[in-house]
């Protein structure tokens, strides 16, 4: 067993007004994303499969068939290699993603466009 206090470690701005602390483990990865107001992560995908969790304020999640708001205490779950998006809403949001298997990197994804 061991700890990891997020307290203390940096927030790296993702994308503009999007800002993540991320930990690790063998087999998943814990990210905690703070959105500012109507700040969005881009369309992109990955291989891991992910559950979303909103912890504070609303956040519209988007597929290439629907969109989706959760709120506060609301959990999506988003499969492998599905095409996706975040944008949060007017209040700002804090999110808390897992991951599986864990992340190789910070940049285990493919945004749309950018292959």
């Amino acid at each position: 067993m061991r700890t990891i206090g997020f307290g203390t470690a940096g927030w790296d701005e993702t994308y503009p007004g999007v800002w993540r602390q991320t930990a690790s483990a063998q087999r998943m990865t814990l990210t905690l994303y703070r959105f500012d107001p109507g700040a969005a992560f881009p369309m992109h995908r990955h291989d891991q499969e992910q559950l979303a969790f909103v912890l504070r304020g609303s956040v519209e999640f988007q597929n290439t068939r629907a969109r989706m708001t959760c709120r506060a205490n609301e959990l999506i779950f988003i499969p492998p290699n599905e095409l996706h998006s975040a944008t949060a809403g007017p209040e700002g949001a804090e999110v808390v993603s897992v991951v599986s298997p864990a992340r190789r990197g910070t940049d285990d994804y493919t945004v749309e466009g950018r292959g």
